[in-house]
């Protein structure tokens, strides 16, 4: 039987595009590795004007309502792919001294990626809570927890060291089988 061993990428909404990618690149990408912003996509009257005729055929062909697509962007971490989308809706956000909560994206780091995170969220002013120490046998061993500004929940953990892969990794993976560990390796490319 194959195993599923990770995702693709992961979609979260912004308030904001442009913040959120100058938020991304530099924050995370300076935790990570070099970050590259991709293209956005319906940013312009035209576009918007073009889905919206498009949303009027699907809606008569389809049956569905109200079917208008989001202006997005992204950012991507070597060849990790994080797709930013507008809000369509205004949505309550958690309070502001509230820095661990669900849904959130957790990401793997080195012992040395995370000490840069504690450094670059201190000299960028973002709210953390931890380094949390975990005792085994939870797959981690420390964690960060924090938002980023549309308030979504963020996790940087440092994985335990288990004694090697327990599955095949994909080329995409950040999950080092010579180590035992994630290497990041992936995420510097």
């Amino acid at each position: 039987m194959e195993r599923f061993d990770e995702f693709d990428h992961c979609v979260i909404d912004v308030y904001d595009l442009e913040m959120a990618e100058r938020w991304y690149s530099k924050v995370l990408g300076e935790i990570v590795g070099q970050c590259v912003v991709s293209e956005r996509t319906m940013m312009t009257t035209d576009e918007l004007i073009q889905s919206k005729q498009q949303a009027g055929r699907r809606a008569r062909l389809e049956g569905h309502e109200n079917s208008l697509s989001a202006s997005h962007g992204g950012v991507k971490f070597g060849e990790a792919l994080l797709p930013l989308f507008l809000h369509q809706e205004n949505e309550p956000e958690p309070p502001p001294e509230k820095l661990r909560g669900t849904p959130r994206l957790g990401l793997p780091v080195t012992q040395e990626q995370f000490g840069k995170a504690l450094e670059v969220l201190r000299r960028y002013r973002v709210s953390f809570e931890g380094p949390v120490d975990f005792p085994p046998p939870c797959p981690a061993e420390r964690s960060i927890f924090f938002k980023d500004p549309s308030s979504n929940f963020w996790e940087l953990s440092v994985p335990r060291d288990i004694g090697g892969p327990r599955v095949a990794t994909s080329p995409y993976s950040s999950y080092s089988p010579e180590h035992g560990r994630v290497s990041g390796q992936r995420l510097t490319d």
